[in-house]
């Protein structure tokens, strides 16, 4: 392999790592927020719907993330909310009806 294609590949994986870190943190600040709430989380996952870069406030460019997740007050009826990372730092949840 030739060293650009191996500093690529290094590239990819790095990323692809950090990706499921902030997923990860995601889930886990969803699933906290739907308990604190009282609201059940269906099921138990978070999607990627946008990904781009941001600065920070230091001035540094970053990934900003935006992950969608459902959940029911109810049971029955299914409502979406939102999460969005500035690199692995929560910045804004939302929530239908603003409970958050």
């Amino acid at each position: 392999m030739t060293p650009v294609l191996l500093i690529l590949l290094a590239v990819l994986v790095v990323f692809w790592l950090d990706s499921m870190k902030a997923r990860d943190l995601a889930a886990a600040f969803a699933r906290d927020t739907c308990q604190r709430q009282g609201l059940q989380l269906l099921d138990a996952t978070v999607t990627l719907t946008r990904l781009g870069l941001t600065r920070a406030p230091r001035g540094h460019a970053t990934l900003a993330r935006t992950y969608r997740f459902e959940y029911s007050r109810d049971g029955t009826t299914r409502q979406t909310g939102f999460i969005r990372l500035r690199g692995h730092r929560i910045e804004t949840i939302g929530l239908a009806d603003d409970i958050a």
